[in-house]
């Protein structure tokens, strides 16, 4: 649990440093901020994608 919490502040930390950059939402995605963590956290029979997972902390944390 330690671990998927730590996931989450890192992603997120590198979503928001993206977004400082003035970095648009497709960039963001491209940058592939959940690379490391996909073998782990993201696979084909996950619930949420890497791509709806990066959307989702972008919006809350205020993007458009």
């Amino acid at each position: 649990a330690v671990e998927y919490r730590d996931m989450i502040a890192i992603v997120r930390d590198r979503v928001q440093d993206g977004m400082k950059k003035g970095r648009t939402l497709p960039q963001i995605k491209a940058a592939r901020p959940t690379l490391d963590y996909d073998p782990r956290y993201i696979t084909k029979d996950s619930f949420v994608k890497a791509d709806a997972f990066i959307e989702a902390i972008y919006k809350s944390l205020g993007g458009k």
